[in-house]
């Protein structure tokens, strides 16, 4: 079990901190992809987000 951690930062939004177990380890740009969402649907844009702080390590 890994304990990922971060800080998340949306344009126009405070930043938020955010923590999850997975079975799987994550790096930080599948961390990214997970929190991008299409503003229209089947285009390939939308809203980006940013990760401060991200671990990734195993739990306890």
């Amino acid at each position: 079990m890994f304990k990922i951690t971060a800080t998340i930062i949306k344009a126009g939004g405070t930043p938020a901190e955010w923590i999850r177990f997975s079975k799987h380890k994550m790096t930080r740009e599948q961390c990214e992809k997970m929190f991008f969402r299409d503003t229209e649907a089947g285009k390939s844009y939308g809203v980006k987000v940013t990760i401060e702080n991200f671990r990734c390590e195993k739990a306890k």
